[in-house]
């Protein structure tokens, strides 16, 4: 069964728990959308991990609904909201 697990897609997950620890512990208001993304990429890194040993659909619509898809969405509006601050500053 641990066999059956991607050496690519572990790594990757250990990857992104270890760039939580920043992410996490240096958290402002002002980077809350920036930090909601990179959770959503980590749900999805351990969504498609898990997938391999119970529920694969569900898993796999978790890891590209979530984890991709509502984290690229995210990072959208933080960088939208990020530069309308910047904008508004400027002004």
């Amino acid at each position: 069964m641990l066999a059956e697990l991607s050496p690519l897609e572990l790594t990757g997950l250990v990857v992104s728990l270890v760039g939580l620890v920043p992410v996490v512990t240096q958290y402002k208001d002002e980077t809350k959308l920036f930090t909601a993304g990179y959770v959503l990429l980590v749900v999805g890194m351990l969504a498609t991990n898990l997938e391999v040993f119970v529920l694969e659909p569900v898993l796999n619509l978790v890891e590209h609904g979530l984890g991709i898809g509502l984290a690229g969405v995210t990072f959208l509006a933080a960088a939208y909201v990020r530069r309308q601050e910047v904008i508004t500053a400027g002004e």
